[in-house]
């Protein structure tokens, strides 16, 4: 862990820019597309790598050093590369998007499938002197316990989203806008911009500013979550860029407004999927569930069907118990809900992780999980494997059977 910490130190300095993400299945080429390789968004792409920012030629490039310190492989030569169709060639159905490409397949950390769903921290070398950047070193987290330090400086990684920014903003814990999020000016309580709403508060304000246009179980949440996110991020700046703008007066007062933002970041993830989850049930007629009900151990499963109550009863059948955990990512955590529920053999995970690779997935599945994951990110998971993940949708449905 101490080479991890030291890392990060050396990393926190004017000279670099820093790009974090968790690997998706595209990333890493396990969704089986032909889009492998670390995708940038422009604005970040545009200010490393200015040179390819055009459409006078297909596709421009550019190469750069990457060394991969989380791992022991020697360094290599990657590229830049601007995929420019769209706007070149005038291609709706074209791309207009960068990556970096070139890592050297399976054998690169950075495009293992097994190191789907992981953190990667890409610190790009970006002195004054150079136009484009031609250095970049790379991290590819390997433990949880390397993913919760780095999280815990930053918040959570959420799947899909991206930190990306100055070292010093982005590692000391400032990052407030990540790559693709854009700031709005929702209608919002006067109270909360003096005190920063809860959880649940935000999530029962949603209806009041958004109409949702999900037609099923899986684009709602979906769609739920991201509204969710975007109020609390503006939420976010109100009580947080104006005191960043001032400056500090101390070490100590902003270590502390950044162990705040941090704290409210991860206390804020989990528990607001886990509420969306809940009023979605809810509103489909799932009704028959306890939350957060103690079993052996003390340990607190995030739901049980029917409820606590008929868990704890010898004579209730153990076939007709469900649990259903539930994970933002999947890689490695799942471990974490295996033995929440001694009665259940098989239990029921959901993510919101774009791609498992295919061992991944088989370890799970011998483990007597079975992946619950919203329908539209099902063409993020290897094609093998699409046909056994569960929608939301089809375990509402499956659920009910049980219990009407």
């Amino acid at each position: 862990m101490s080479d991890f910490q030291n890392w990060l130190t050396e990393k926190s300095s004017d000279n670099w820019y820093i790009h974090i993400k968790r690997l998706s299945a595209n990333d890493t080429g396990a969704s089986g597309g032909h889009q492998s390789g670390v995708y940038l968004p422009n604005n970040s792409a545009n200010f490393l790598f200015p040179s390819i920012n055009r459409i006078d030629e297909e596709n421009p490039s550019v190469g750069l050093t990457a060394k991969i310190i989380s791992h022991e492989v020697n360094d290599s030569q990657v590229r830049a590369v601007y995929y420019n169709s769209k706007l070149r060639n005038l291609n709706p159905k074209g791309r207009n998007e960068t990556r970096i490409t070139c890592w050297g397949g399976q054998k690169s950390p950075v495009q293992n499938q097994n190191n789907t769903g992981a953190i990667a921290i890409f610190a790009f070398y970006t002195p004054e002197n150079l136009k484009d950047c031609g250095l970049v070193e790379a991290w590819v987290c390997c433990t949880v316990e390397e993913e919760d330090l780095l999280e815990a400086i930053i918040g959570e990684v959420l799947p899909g989203t991206a930190r990306s920014g100055p070292s010093a903003q982005i590692l000391g814990g400032f990052a407030i806008d990540d790559s693709d999020w854009k700031s709005h000016n929702y209608s919002i309580p006067d109270p909360w911009k003096v005190t920063f709403p809860s959880g649940s508060d935000i999530i029962e304000y949603l209806p009041n500013i958004f109409k949702f246009k999900g037609d099923t179980p899986d684009k709602l949440l979906l769609e739920r979550r991201e509204k969710e996110y975007s109020l609390f991020r503006q939420i976010e700046e109100i009580h947080v860029l104006d005191k960043i703008k001032k400056g500090f007066n101390s070490v100590e007062e902003f270590i502390e407004l950044a162990n705040s933002v941090s704290n409210r970041r991860k206390s804020r993830s989990g528990k607001s999927l886990e509420m969306h989850l809940e009023k979605i049930f809810l509103a489909n007629g799932l009704t028959t569930f306890t939350t957060q009900s103690i079993t052996e151990g003390k340990k607190k499963p995030d739901f049980l069907f029917p409820s606590g109550i008929e868990y704890h009863n010898p004579a209730y059948p153990a076939e007709n118990l469900r649990m259903l955990a539930v994970k933002t990512t999947c890689k490695d955590r799942w471990r974490q809900a295996i033995n929440e529920a001694n009665r259940i053999n098989n239990i029921h995970l959901f993510t919101l992780q774009e791609g498992v690779s295919a061992n991944q997935f088989q370890e799970m599945k011998d483990a007597g999980v079975t992946l619950v994951v919203p329908e539209p990110l099902h063409k993020k998971y290897p094609e093998k494997i699409r046909s056994e993940l569960v929608s939301l949708s089809d375990f509402i449905s499956e659920t009910l059977a049980i219990y009407t």
